[in-house]
């Protein structure tokens, strides 16, 4: 086939007419066309060209030069073409098909989707979680180029003879040494190395040739890494090259400003409540108090309530952390935090599940951060602008590497406002992909204890759907698929599987009650309302229904919150069936009741530590209760006693960038299995973690 001519692009294409300025489709395929045939002058007339075929030819590249302003879909398999780059000149483009050609790589699926800002379908597939996995690449990248800079090339421009030198060595050694990601990816992380590289040097150029200020040479410290130089350089060297610059000027350590060595047993005056939601709104924002600070945090005696006739718990405070800042900003003190988890610990010995985690996840705002609780350094931070997250929960994968190697990864899923569960390799240090689960907000997301990729989320459209999020394999390719549909009748706001069954009851509290699912998926039907409602014993002051806490504290024992106000309820799961006789309506069978805080706020809510028997739940004060309730779960038949906690854990005084801050929301206080750590997230952007003597 010789070079392009007028009448076989009128002859292929579509809408038929005798100009080609008003073609929308031209199929050009099985021509035998070579990258020498396409006529540039010829084919650039076509202005309002959609979709272009190009198969079944023999094309080695595309020709650059090629003016196609409102191309959206383009199809060139079965070519021998060896680069794609030059599809950069069509922004456009929504859609390319490139199987076929022996010559191109899963890199270069990536160099496209990093080209290409509006690429929905790359051979057929959905761009989603790749575009996100670039996203993270390219961050990752960006920072580790920039920290190659600084630590080795920055200092060496003594003079402008010298500048044009150090760039070209600068990118060239970048591009050998800066490395991320997995081996598979190796080609696309060299290009996108460069590109960074030359792109850093060309600001770097331009910064050189304008005019310097007084202001650009002698830049002060910002307020929040002046006042404490010392801790903030040791974070930022251990973390630096993990998150980049960006996380070590968002971490800001909170100065202690008073410890009190006692406090009264009274309970302080609570704040107004917060009005009712309607069932389907997301958490609205509670209003900030006035807080918090910078500086390392200074321990002295801590701030504690023992009760007494309880075994004595003691713990120190570590660290105050603001890590979730709007646009890593200092003075953000706003930011409600909503839930965090352990990462799970590996038995070396038996393989299973246990023993100590330092490493916890946590969420709030637009950011989800990864944090060694013993040093206080964010390892990981995940950040999503506009979004909000509401819920963050572990798994551990079987991942199948490269060369055929298996290998246990713990992966984080994040869920919030957008009604998107995000799923991060922390390890690897990037989501791998999105799953697009909800058309509303997620209010939690927890995963199944039997099957490690089985994934429930609740929502605000009040839905519960479990997922099977699939196996990635080496290079993070996964299928997703929904397994069930659980309906409720208002918003689910906790989810908990049933201890002593996981495979076959769901728990959960929802703003009308507390309700169990038949979640067997040996059942034929597929969508599912609930089977059982649990009664809360009515009395004066109980008209509650909503329950925002929930945990078992054994196979057997659940604590709960929120039918009866000023109290945590322990009750018999087993007990409360026994009564049962078929009905959808169950009285639960109430063990103990838990002394708490009479605040009227919704959403404060419990966790629980098995392991240790303990229940742990914050309040609108800054107080964390703390409750050994192991007495509780031996006790035959139960005795309904009304408990006081075991400790209370007073909120320190703390200075606030030149303030005090003296009390703070707990939205969640949650410990590692072996209540080594405990972590507690408030409504005012402060990690808090102590740690048990």
């Amino acid at each position: 086939m010789g070079r392009l001519d007028t009448p076989l692009l009128l002859q292929r294409g579509h809408p038929k007419s005798d100009g080609l300025e008003r073609m929308k489709k031209l199929d050009l395929s099985n021509l035998q066309l070579r990258t020498n045939d396409l006529d540039l002058q010829l084919l650039n007339r076509l202005k309002q060209l959609r979709e272009l075929d190009l198969s079944d030819n023999l094309l080695e590249r595309l020709p650059d030069g090629l003016d196609l302003p409102s191309l959206q879909v383009l199809r060139c398999t079965n070519n021998q073409l060896e680069d794609l780059t030059p599809l950069q000149q069509f922004p456009a483009l929504e859609e390319v098909d490139f199987e076929d050609n022996l010559y191109l790589t899963v890199n270069d699926n990536y160099k496209i989707a990093s080209l290409l800002p509006n690429i929905q379908k790359i051979n057929g597939k959905e761009t989603d979680s790749l575009l996100n996995h670039v996203k993270i690449l390219t961050q990752e990248l960006t920072g580790r180029v920039t920290a190659y800079w600084e630590k080795n090339y920055q200092d060496q421009l003594d003079s402008s003879a010298q500048t044009q030198d150090i760039h070209r060595e600068f990118v060239k050694s970048a591009v050998k040494e800066v490395c991320f990601g997995p081996e598979s990816l190796s080609d696309f992380t060299q290009w996108k190395v460069k590109m960074i590289a030359q792109k850093l040097v060309a600001s770097k150029l331009t910064q050189n040739e304008a005019p310097s200020s007084p202001s650009t040479t002698s830049t002060p410290s910002s307020p929040s890494t002046t006042s404490t130089p010392s801790t903030l350089s040791e974070g930022s060297s251990r973390h630096e090259s993990r998150v980049g610059s960006s996380i070590q000027q968002s971490l800001v350590k909170l100065q202690a400003f008073k410890w009190k060595k006692s406090l009264s047993g009274d309970h302080p005056p609570s704040k107004k409540a917060r009005p009712s939601l309607a069932p389907d709104s997301p958490p609205a924002p509670r209003e900030a108090g006035h807080s918090s600070a910078s500086g390392s945090c200074r321990q002295t005696a801590p701030a504690e309530m023992e009760v007494e006739g309880q075994e004595p718990v003691e713990l120190e405070p570590l660290h105050f952390l603001q890590c979730h800042s709007k646009g890593n900003s200092p003075d953000d003190f706003s930011t409600q935090l909503w839930a965090c988890a352990f990462e799970p610990a590996w038995d070396d010995g038996t393989g299973r599940p246990g023993g100590a985690s330092q490493t916890v996840a946590t969420c709030g705002g637009e950011a989800v951060c990864v944090i060694d609780c013993e040093e206080g350094f964010v390892l990981h931070r995940y950040k999503v602008p506009g979004e909000e997250f509401f819920t963050v929960a572990w798994t551990t994968l079987t991942l199948v590497t490269g060369d055929g190697r298996k290998k246990r990864s713990n992966v984080l899923a994040a869920a919030g406002r957008r009604g998107i569960v995000s799923l991060i390799h922390v390890r690897a240090g990037f989501c791998y992909g999105v799953i697009r689960a909800h058309r509303k907000p997620i209010a939690m997301a927890c995963f199944s204890p039997c099957q490690e990729t089985h994934l429930f989320t609740a929502s605000y459209n009040k839905r519960i759907i479990l997922w099977d999020i699939g196996l990635p394999d080496h290079n993070y390719q996964f299928r997703p698929s929904q397994l069930l549909v659980l309906d409720t009748s208002a918003t689910p706001l906790r989810l908990c599987p049933v201890a002593s069954c996981p495979d076959h009851y769901l728990l959960g509290g929802c703003e009308d009650g507390c309700f169990a699912w038949d979640i067997r998926l040996t059942e034929p039907q597929k969508r599912r309302d609930c089977e059982m409602m649990f009664l809360f014993p009515q009395g004066p002051g109980r008209a509650h229904k909503r329950v925002d806490g929930l945990g078992f504290v054994s196979e057997d024992v659940v604590a709960s919150k929120g039918c009866t106000p000023g109290s945590i309820c322990l009750w018999s799961w087993s007990q409360s069936l026994a009564g049962r006789a078929g009905k959808q309506q169950v009285t639960v069978v109430i063990l103990a009741e838990l002394q708490w805080s009479h605040t009227e706020l919704s959403y404060l809510t419990l966790s629980t530590c098995p392991e240790k028997a303990f229940v742990f739940c914050g309040d609108e004060e800054g107080t964390v209760w703390m409750y050994n309730v192991k007495h509780y779960l031996e006790q035959h038949p139960p005795s309904q006693a009304s408990v006081a906690p075991t400790k209370i854990l007073k909120w320190p005084d703390l200075s606030a960038r030149g303030r005090k801050m003296n009390k703070t929301l707990i939205n969640t206080a949650v410990v590692d299995p072996t209540f080594t750590y405990l972590v507690a997230l408030t409504d005012t952007n402060i990690i808090a973690i102590w740690k048990k003597l």
